[in-house]
């Protein structure tokens, strides 16, 4: 059970909140933020394309549950920035919201051409864009979006996730921590086959038909409706 005790450890010399509501960054509480994020980014980004589009379209970056990570990691990045700015007016934190938004929309769009050879999006008709991958509307509404994280949504679980303890929570922490690397380990793999696929690149491999089999071109297209291969 070492594992389990290691993951129990609080880092007690690393705090996050005011003087009067210290938070100890804990692994728990960074993981329990980015499941949330990545879950609320989903349903966030599948409600902004009803009203755009009227029809729900799925944004999930992983083969298996309705997470879309760049929120996960957004919101883990919002709660780390917030412990070193909770000191600081609503405007400044807000800029740094902004830019580290636009930063980690930009390393992402970036990682995904360079690994996958492919896109999710494009911002090239947005006022003062950045190669695409990112423009000021989409920096500003990540800003917005930290603000109201900080303001709103995170008082209401900061107390929940001090109270959370125990070898339940780290037990099941263990345990989805290893689902999702396992959900990231096929989901690269069956975006690798799905590349190749379009360049007319048979399976030389009993993995690779299998990733054929059960995530086949229909199937990744409905999955990730957005994705075009450069």
């Amino acid at each position: 059970m070492e594992l389990v005790n290691i993951f129990h450890r609080e880092a007690k010399e690393v705090s996050c909140g005011t003087k009067e509501s210290v938070s100890p960054i804990r692994y728990q509480t960074l993981f329990i933020l980015f499941m949330l994020g990545s879950v609320l980014g989903f349903f966030v980004e599948g409600v902004c394309h009803i009203f755009k589009a009227g029809i729900w379209e799925s944004h999930s970056a992983v083969i298996w549950g309705p997470f879309c990570i760049i929120y996960g990691i957004g919101a883990v990045a919002v709660y780390l920035l917030s412990c070193r700015l909770s000191l600081h007016n609503i405007f400044y934190q807000f800029a740094a919201f902004t830019f580290s938004g636009a930063v980690i929309e930009y390393v992402s769009s970036l990682f995904q051409e360079i690994c996958f050879g492919s896109v999710s999006w494009d911002y090239s008709d947005h006022f003062m864009n950045i190669g695409g991958r990112v423009s000021l509307q989409m920096a500003l509404f990540w800003g917005a979006l930290g603000v109201v994280f900080i303001y709103f949504i995170f008082p209401v679980i900061n107390g929940p996730l001090n109270r959370i303890h125990g070898k339940a929570l780290n037990v099941a922490c263990i345990l989805l921590s290893i689902f999702m690397a396992v959900n990231l380990i096929v989901t690269v793999a069956a975006l690798v086959r799905w590349q190749q696929r379009q360049n007319d690149i048979p399976a030389t491999s009993t993995i690779g038909e299998a990733l054929d089999k059960h995530f086949n071109d229909a199937d990744m297209a409905k999955l990730y409706p957005n994705m075009r291969f450069q």
